[in-house]
């Protein structure tokens, strides 16, 4: 695979079927829009609408209860933390690694093809490298899982896989690519973050920790190949966070 345009290649832009190789994720709208509605709940204060209470539940959980129109609905603490637990946060993680390694890979043969214009050797070079680190995040996660006697995760997360092909096709050039990646990265960074806490065992929460920084890292390489500070931020942030 090509890490450069070949200027021997045609500029029509290639088809961009099929959903494993294919695709950049842009999620961070609807998805972020998920995560936050399904952590939080809102109460109505005009008092004419439903009454809202909060109780803590073991294990610093919480549940909260809302009556209208003389119905009440309780929601369940969240999930206990176990090694069980886990093993399902472990297979989520890896399946965004797939998701990672098929958008780099779709990046790298849609340059390679002339469809993104051209492409600067560092920037090639970025997105080789970034991939092969997201290819050995996954191995990790998949050596953790069948350890346990869990199946490998191969497969990205369908919902995601769908987005990742729908929003693809509006890229045209190196700077929607890096957008899109960017992107990709400060999900991925933001969900490691918030699910490190939720973790009940030693080997998941090293491996969620150490890859973290990483795709941290890659959001301020790809800061910079957009023109912005590479690290805007004092502080790592999960509100891009998504859930299994």
């Amino acid at each position: 695979m090509k890490n450069q345009i070949d200027p021997d290649m045609g500029t029509t832009e290639p088809q961009r079927s099929g959903v494993n190789r294919r695709g950049f994720l842009a999620i961070g709208g609807a998805l972020s829009a998920a995560a936050v509605l399904a952590a939080c709940s809102k109460s109505d204060s005009d008092g004419g609408g439903s009454d809202s209470s909060t109780t803590a539940a073991k294990g610093g959980d919480t549940t909260t209860t809302e009556a209208e129109a003389g119905s009440t609905t309780t929601t369940a603490p969240e999930t206990e933390r176990s090694a069980e637990n886990d093993l399902k946060l472990g297979a989520f993680a890896a399946g965004l690694e797939v998701l990672a390694v098929n958008t780099y890979g779709a990046a790298l043969d849609a340059a390679g093809k002339g469809a993104l214009g051209e492409v600067p050797p560092a920037v090639a070079e970025y997105v080789t490298v970034a991939q092969k680190q997201h290819q050995a995040q996954l191995d990790r996660w998949n050596e953790l899982l069948t350890g346990a006697g869990a199946e490998a995760v191969s497969e990205p997360p369908k919902d995601l896989e769908a987005t990742v092909n729908k929003e693809f096709g509006k890229v045209k050039d190196v700077a929607g690519a890096a957008k899109l990646a960017r992107e990709l990265e400060q999900i991925a960074a933001a969900t490691y973050l918030s699910v490190i806490p939720l973790l009940a065992t030693e080997d998941p929460i090293r491996l969620a920790a150490s890859i973290q920084p990483i795709d941290m890292q890659h959001v301020a390489v790809l800061n910079f190949v957009l023109g912005e500070y590479p690290v805007p931020d004092t502080f790592a942030k999960t509100d891009m966070a998504v859930a299994p």
